[in-house]
């Protein structure tokens, strides 16, 4: 048994390693830098927190998800480890504590959100410590090309100069090539391994239903939901437009609640945690839902109207079938979402980012209009071409079965 199975038998309770992630641990613990491109659920984290306990010193997880960082240090301490973490839901005491402990080397992982990289004192402190290694969780953030860009991650190549240039692993779930090239370049990434686990989601059907009318829409979501399909969620594009959807799925009768980024941060959390334990038949929510919510059996996700892009849908589907069930995915698509969605651009963006914008969405047009295998173009989307390819169950596939 070598070292690394050893630490994994001993804090994490397995006997083998999954897929690719002890090449990627071996190479964390050499010194190289890495990028890694996989699902959700396949185990990610592991390949950062299994080095960060071998390796001297505090390792470094960059993470934009609050919620998840809680319940990642939660499960941590179940398995005797030392985490911690550092975001904008704490004290100022609470932050100072931690620093003590971080300088009595109390901490072997700690978790920070990537607005604390421009506290001038937590760099002081950096330089003043051992730092193991530096993991950037949702790496495509950096992107401008990537979906969900943050700013803050521009200042991550000043953090790891700072760190004493420990090695690097960015991890995402969704990179298309131009993204995979922006996150080496911009964290300064010495040639990386790089390794991608695949996009194809084997137990998904895509399906793309097309109307002219929000009227349809609904008749369309009405003889879904008389399915009783199960808990899913419905993401629509404007937060107004998650508040009146919510109501009328509530006048059918149906659990329902909304959800976006502008409530109350204690109703935002009331309302995920009903929907973790089942106690609501659908969410219906803006993008703002969902990022490092790990739950494995929602059944379907539905988008009522367009995302901004076709890795926002594929990042935003994601969130269900991950019991490995099978789940569906489906877009009602009205041509006159395309100019709401063109709006929004508009309105959110910046003239530089718009271009950027405008062709992600006219990507993912291009992918509503195919008559080809909706599988196959997602996967040729990010770079994975198969010849002859047809998964035999979207839409498309599904006329010529």
């Amino acid at each position: 048994m070598t070292e690394t199975e050893k630490y994994l038998n001993f804090y994490f309770g397995h006997s083998h390693f999954r897929g690719d992630q002890k090449e990627i641990i071996e190479t964390i613990i050499s010194g190289r830098d890495t990028l890694i491109i996989m699902p959700t659920g396949g185990g990610k984290s592991l390949c950062y927190q299994l080095p960060a306990l071998i390796l001297p010193g505090l390792a470094l997880v960059i993470s934009p998800l609050i919620a998840l960082m809680k319940d990642q240090v939660d499960k941590l301490h179940r398995y005797g480890i030392k985490a911690d973490f550092i975001n904008s839901s704490l004290q100022k005491e609470e932050i100072q504590e931690k620093f003590e402990k971080i300088k009595r080397n109390e901490i072997k992982i700690l978790y920070i959100a990537p607005e604390r990289i421009q506290s001038r004192f937590f760099l002081d402190i950096l330089r003043k410590i051992k730092v193991s290694l530096i993991a950037v969780d949702e790496a495509h953030c950096i992107s401008q090309w990537g979906y969900n860009f943050r700013p803050d991650y521009m200042k991550l190549k000043e953090l790891i100069y700072f760190s004493k240039k420990p090695p690097v692993i960015a991890l995402t779930a969704t990179a298309t090539l131009e993204v995979r090239k922006d996150i080496i370049n911009k964290l300064g990434l010495k040639k990386p391994l790089i390794k991608i686990s695949g996009f194809d989601r084997e137990n998904f059907i895509y399906e793309i239903k097309k109307v002219k009318s929000n009227r349809e829409k609904d008749e369309i979501l009405w003889d879904f939901l008389c399915e009783d399909p199960g808990c899913g969620i419905i993401y629509t594009g404007t937060r107004k437009g998650t508040e009146i959807l919510a109501e009328k799925l509530k006048s059918w009768g149906i659990k329902a609640e909304h959800y976006h980024g502008g409530m109350d941060k204690h109703k935002r959390e009331d309302i995920q945690n009903k929907f973790m334990q089942n106690h609501m038949d659908l969410i219906v929510s803006t993008s703002a839902f969902g990022m490092g919510v790990d739950k494995p059996d929602i059944p379907f996700i539905i988008h009522y109207t367009l995302p901004g892009s076709l890795e926002e849908y594929y990042q935003e589907t994601g969130r269900a079938g991950r019991d490995n069930k099978g789940a569906r995915a489906i877009l009602l698509f009205r041509p006159a979402d395309i100019d709401l969605r063109k709006n929004l651009i508009k309105k959110k963006n910046l003239s530089k980012n718009k271009e950027r914008e405008l062709e992600k969405l006219y990507n993912l047009m291009e992918y509503i209009k195919s008559p080809d295998c909706r599988k196959k173009f997602i996967l040729s989307y990010f770079g994975e071409y198969r010849k002859n390819y047809l998964c035999n169950s979207c839409d498309n596939c599904s006329r010529y079965v």
